[in-house]
């Protein structure tokens, strides 16, 4: 006899569609703000002659190579740092909680199939 598939917890499912969207949400915010902080940096070099090589402005190549990854001092390096961690641990968190979400729907999908095959044996 084949074991039977259990429909997952729906409140457990609910929850972590919640819990999905508040991740997907916490991501787009320190994105924006790692966006807004790495034009502002753009904005600062590109405008204060301090940062100029030999009278001109830094290529953008050059401005993302270097100051958006380091900063414009240790500071800003490490909040820079703090962001990008914050977002890849949240994406990670998030890429599990998506594929636990899959393996409900396919146990969803399963219990499906065996529940219509059980009843197609009943009718024969």
């Amino acid at each position: 006899m084949t074991k039977k598939v259990e429909l997952p917890d729906f409140d457990d499912m609910i929850k972590l569609a919640t819990k999905m969207g508040n991740e997907k949400t916490q991501i787009m915010l320190s994105e924006a703000t790692l966006e807004m902080t790495l034009a502002e940096i753009t904005e600062k070099v590109t405008t204060d002659s301090a940062y100029f090589v030999g009278g001109k402005a830094p290529s953008n190549a050059h401005i993302s190579d270097t100051y958006h990854i380091l900063g414009l001092n240790h500071e800003q390096k490490t909040y820079l740092l703090t962001l990008r961690t914050e977002i890849a641990t949240l994406t990670g968190e998030l890429k599990a909680d998506e594929a636990l979400f899959k393996v409900y729907q396919e146990m969803i999908n399963v219990w499906r199939t065996q529940s219509a095959n059980e009843r197609g044996a009943y009718l024969e």
